[in-house]
């Protein structure tokens, strides 16, 4: 795993500034903390921070071909690459080192902006051509890895962070004010926008292509959902089994140590049973838990006992996150806004787990793939609740928003509000009500009127509603004539990206670790795309297709755990010890400096919370996030 960035000039006037492309590379320095480097020729220079997980001899980047015309800069793996690396030479190309960066560089000789439909990984590149003058960035299929641009008089700039982009003198920060709202309603920013106006993140399965100052973006994959209904439950049963155990045997590959998270959830306990299988010595695995008073989001129980059948190497960490000292020090790697609070946990995970591996294996995307979500079960219960007498669901729905806060860690009350609230909605206004932390009305109270105003005509919500109807006008997915199918879609192009994946990667990358997720093997995810959604929620089980194809590898407790996540009780949290810490970041001084809020109507939601006539966590997190990052970012400009 690395850390990549660029500069090119577009008119091709001018040299390059060494020294303003050295500022870009090092600000990443964490993302590769084992070597740096940099091409430079004419208009063109590309720079990177290298972790050496394959080929730590020869591995050095950017890496050319034999004649130097093309030179490319990697982030990520290609697990496929021996395989490809052998076709090539049978078709007479020549490799002088046993990285997988090479090879790209050979794919493009031979099969030009095409060769991304190749590769089998995560990853994302840069890649200069120069007899055709030509720069090619390239992500992922699902978008594992990250990368930003943006176009500065005549000149464009790249990295895989937002802040090498900031270290460059021609790039002025204003935020986008689209994003803003998006960031309140959803907690993160979904893609292609960023919080700043003119930094765009290149969307996953995508490729950019610059060249006779022109620029071209063009997608090259897709996930259908192209249900097969020919074939037995058997045949999806093993077919999914066999699918991640070759995914997971490839996301072995490596030349240092490695280990795998393990929370004692089907998802990452059936990545570590598989790893057992195929692993020619014992796996490590990592777990964090929390002190007894948060003994309801502490699992380490359940991931002991994994271990124990599988006999990895297993190592627990106690932590007491502390918001005060870790909130701050995150957002200097998310760069913009980020307030799903599941990754403070991956923050402790991480910084442990580096302590003695280099790779860590993680189960991220088994939900979005096999529908493992509460919210999922909420829109299909939704639709029986609304066949209820109207009197009934009134008497109900009193009864339910009568009910005070617990003062505990289950949200089981905040829940059984969220569902009746959004149950009264049809099937997308109710998903999208499930995924908000602030819906229009909320986002109307909360911004001045000056914000209000400015985009009065702007509704977050639309861009999702387009990604349902993109779902319904394919016909390859309107085949599976179902809302779940249509959900996972949705999830797949914005939840797992620009949230998951964002978080994963920034976390694991801040202390220098590669994290692989083997369930977004993209011929994995095909497979599990022609899946009937009835075999994925199947009498109100989530997962129904997964939990029977791992049920002979794992205990039985495991396949019938509840799902926690990787949560925090932040709520209870906001109202006793960090209650302090809230008031302080939150003051009347705080938000007038940003210009873009209603002081009155955060001192509601704080009130409320406090009082627990309702529960505003994520707005409350959302809120002490930006003010925190606007005061790094805007006001200090310290990144």
């Amino acid at each position: 795993m690395c850390g990549i960035c660029g500069i090119l000039n577009i008119t091709g006037d001018g040299k390059i500034d060494s020294d303003q492309l050295k500022k870009m590379t090092d600000v990443i320095i964490h993302r590769g903390p084992d070597d740096v480097g940099y091409y430079i020729k004419d208009n063109i220079g590309l720079g990177i921070r290298r972790l050496s997980i394959i080929d730590l001899v020869t591995g050095h980047q950017p890496i050319s071909n034999e004649d130097q015309s093309i030179w490319i800069v990697l982030n990520g793996e290609i697990y496929n690459f021996l395989e490809l690396k052998d076709n090539l030479i049978k078709k007479g190309h020549r490799f002088r080192t046993k990285t997988d960066t090479e090879v790209i560089v050979h794919l493009y000789e031979e099969y030009g902006t095409e060769c991304v439909k190749h590769l089998r990984g995560m990853f994302c590149f840069a890649l200069w051509d120069d007899n055709h003058k030509r720069l090619v960035l390239a992500k992922d299929r699902i978008g594992i890895k990250p990368l930003y641009y943006a176009i500065c008089q005549n000149q464009l700039i790249f990295g895989s962070e937002i802040k090498s982009i900031l270290q460059h003198p021609l790039f002025e920060r204003e935020i986008d004010l689209d994003a803003l709202k998006d960031y309140f309603t959803f907690l993160y920013i979904p893609a292609p926008k960023t919080i700043f106006s003119g930094i765009s993140k290149l969307l996953p399965g995508h490729i950019l292509v610059q060249e006779d100052k022109k620029l071209t973006i063009k997608k090259y994959w897709e996930l259908k959902y192209e249900t097969s209904l020919k074939q037995s439950e058997d045949y999806f049963v093993e077919g999914f089994l066999e699918k991640l155990k070759e995914a997971v045997r490839m996301h072995l590959l490596s030349d240092v140590p490695l280990g795998a998270f393990l929370s004692g959830g089907i998802d990452s306990s059936s990545v570590v049973a598989l790893m057992s299988q195929v692993a020619t010595k014992p796996v490590m695995t990592f777990s964090i838990g929390y002190p007894d008073e948060n003994r309801y989001f502490d699992e380490r129980k359940e991931a002991r006992g994994v271990a124990e059948k599988f006999g990895t190497q297993h190592q627990e960490f106690v932590v007491r996150p502390d918001l005060v000292d870790i909130l701050p020090k995150s957002i200097t790697y998310f760069d913009e806004p980020f307030a799903d609070s599941s990754f403070i946990p991956n923050y402790y995970i991480s910084q442990m787990t580096r302590q003695k591996v280099k790779v860590a294996l993680s189960g991220l995307g088994g939900d979005e793939l096999s529908a493992g979500y509460v919210r999922y079960l909420g829109v299909i219960l939704g639709e029986y609740y609304n066949k209820l007498p109207s009197s009934l669901k009134r008497m109900i729905k009193s009864f339910v928003n009568s009910l005070p806060e617990t003062s505990g860690d289950n949200p089981i009350i905040s829940r059984a509000k969220r569902f009746v609230k959004g149950a009264a909605l049809p099937a997308q206004q109710s998903y999208l009500e499930y995924i908000s932390a602030f819906n229009q009305d909320d986002l109307s109270n909360l911004f001045s009127g000056e914000v209000r105003k400015e985009t009065e005509e702007y509704n977050p919500q639309e861009s999702f509603f387009a990604y349902f109807s993109q779902a319904e006008s394919d016909p390859k997915i309107q085949n599976s004539g179902n809302m779940l199918n249509k959900m996972l879609f949705l999830d797949s192009k914005t939840y797992l990206p620009d949230d998951l994946l964002t978080l994963t990667d920034r976390m694991s990358m801040a202390h220098s670790l590669e994290v692989r997720v083997p369930f977004l093997d993209h011929q994995l995810m095909e497979f599990l795309a022609t899946v009937p959604p009835q075999l994925k929620i199947r009498n109100l089980q989530k997962k129904y297709i997964h939990r029977k194809a791992v049920s002979k590898i794992l205990p039985k407790e495991i396949l019938q755990k509840k799902k926690k996540g990787f949560s925090l009780p932040l709520g209870s949290w906001f109202r006793k010890e960090l209650s302090g810490f809230v008031q302080e970041v939150l003051t009347q001084d705080q938000i007038e400096k940003t210009g873009l809020f209603d002081q009155e109507y955060i001192d509601q939601i704080l009130q409320e919370h406090l009082s627990y006539k309702a529960d505003h966590e994520s707005k409350i997190m959302a809120l002490l996030v930006f003010i925190i990052w606007y005061d790094i970012y805007m006001t200090r400009k310290q990144i």
